[in-house]
């Protein structure tokens, strides 16, 4: 009992200290904004505001069937003397029944500059590496939001400092990244947890390690005739924990790792191939500890123009992947078959339509994901998305979801 009095007292302090973090934040931001808003080279402000409600079809005893989400990103760009850009791109996320209720992230804010043919940001930045569709391996830069988004798409913006010039016939980048932000989970009070209750709060670090690990990376991009090849370099902290039980609940643990990858694409006429390579040396793995891993995508995309004598395209996409590990990686795509189609509608409100498959070769679980797309004007994006678990199977890692089927429908505002 007094225990658990500790720990919630513990969690009661850090929420309180996100909160006066959180003020002082938005207090900067405000004053950046009045400061560039004022500026004579200032240019008008842009961004995005978004509303989604998201409702589960299948209710939960004591767990909400429905939950609201709030986001804000405004950008103000102000152009500097001797070639120097200042970019305030922050992020402000909001959802409902969540006791983190506000999240600030400096997301995309940065300074930019150009100089003897070399690019240079420091600040905090989202870079995305890999072009596979759903297991995206390479994209180990940024830390996810699984607060925001259960599937990970949403990125927390990332301190970094880059250097990007071309080499020879390619483009090489070097990146130096003196802290990692913490993954962030749905609290137990909330749906698409898996059944899996993560305090975020009490974050383990091998071997003394801490968010302040500093951490390099590198990528040299290079293209010839139909083929793009990318090399990939990081060592840091890996963005994906391992989790231990604690007190009734999972610690996330996170260890320092080095990864080294590759990209490569090759396109003819309609037909584009990807694979994807990536060696970790410290995986995270579902006993809660890490080990050695190789992961590889293969994926094969077709696109068909003017479909039916109309003016919408089709894009065909099969890709597969696979692991050393087997079932013992960590990850939502141990050994699974994803198939998917896209098609643009290429009509004035920019209308879309993706359906897309995800198949466990190994469990025999299905996923499957339907999203409409829709501009109301030039300002409005409408999006209709539908998530179905109920083919989860049994001995799925991941079965916890299984009742978690919903739908979410998102209006986007662009300024």
């Amino acid at each position: 009992m007094k225990m658990m009095e500790a720990l919630n007292n513990e969690k009661k302090k850090d929420t309180d200290m996100k909160q006066r973090m959180l003020n002082a934040m938005c207090v900067f931001l405000i004053s950046l904004a009045m400061l560039f808003a004022t500026s004579p080279s200032a240019a008008a402000p842009t961004g995005e505001i978004s509303f989604s409600y998201l409702h589960h079809w299948e209710s939960r005893p004591s767990l909400p069937s429905n939950q609201t989400d709030m986001s804000v990103i405004p950008r103000f760009v102000v152009d500097g003397s001797h070639d120097i850009t200042w970019v305030i791109e922050p992020a402000l996320r909001a959802r409902g029944d969540s006791s983190d209720t506000i999240e600030f992230d400096f997301y995309k804010s940065q300074l930019r500059t150009y100089t003897d043919n070399v690019d240079i940001t420091a600040g905090y930045d989202v870079v995305f590496w890999g072009s596979s569709e759903g297991a995206q391996i390479l994209d180990i830069l940024n830390q996810r939001d699984l607060g925001a988004d259960f599937d990970g798409d949403v990125k927390l913006g990332q301190p970094l400092l880059s250097l990007n010039r071309s080499i020879g016939d390619g483009l090489a980048t070097l990146y130096y990244l003196p802290y990692t932000p913490k993954r962030r989970f749905r609290d137990n009070s909330e749906r698409l947890t898996a059944g899996f209750d993560i305090n975020e709060n009490s974050a383990q670090w091998h071997d003394h390690q801490d968010a302040y690990y500093p951490g390099f990376a590198g990528r040299y991009a290079l293209s010839a005739d139909s083929m793009d090849v990318a090399l990939i370099g990081f060592h840091g902290v890996n963005r994906s924990p391992a989790f231990v039980p604690q007190a009734g609940q999972f610690s996330p643990v996170y260890r320092v790792a080095t990864q080294v990858g590759m990209d490569m694409q090759w396109v003819s006429e309609d037909l584009l191939a990807k694979l994807e390579l990536l060696n970790v040396s410290d995986a995270p793995t579902i006993d809660g500890d890490f080990d050695t891993a190789t992961q590889w995508v293969v994926s094969a995309e077709y696109s068909f123009y003017s479909v039916f004598d109309s003016i919408a395209d089709v894009r065909v996409i099969a890709e597969y992947s696979d692991n050393s590990l087997g079932e013992r990686l960590l990850s939502l795509y141990q050994h699974d078959l994803l198939m998917a189609v896209h098609t643009s509608f290429n009509n004035a409100d920019s209308t879309s339509l993706s359906v897309s498959w995800l198949h466990d070769l190994d469990s025999d679980s299905n996923l499957i994901d339907i999203s409409l797309t829709h501009r109301l004007n030039d300002n409005i994006e409408l999006e209709a998305s539908l998530y179905e678990f109920s083919s989860l199977a049994s001995r799925d890692f991941f079965f916890g979801l299984e009742p978690d089927s919903f739908g979410e429908i998102t209006l986007t505002y662009y300024f």
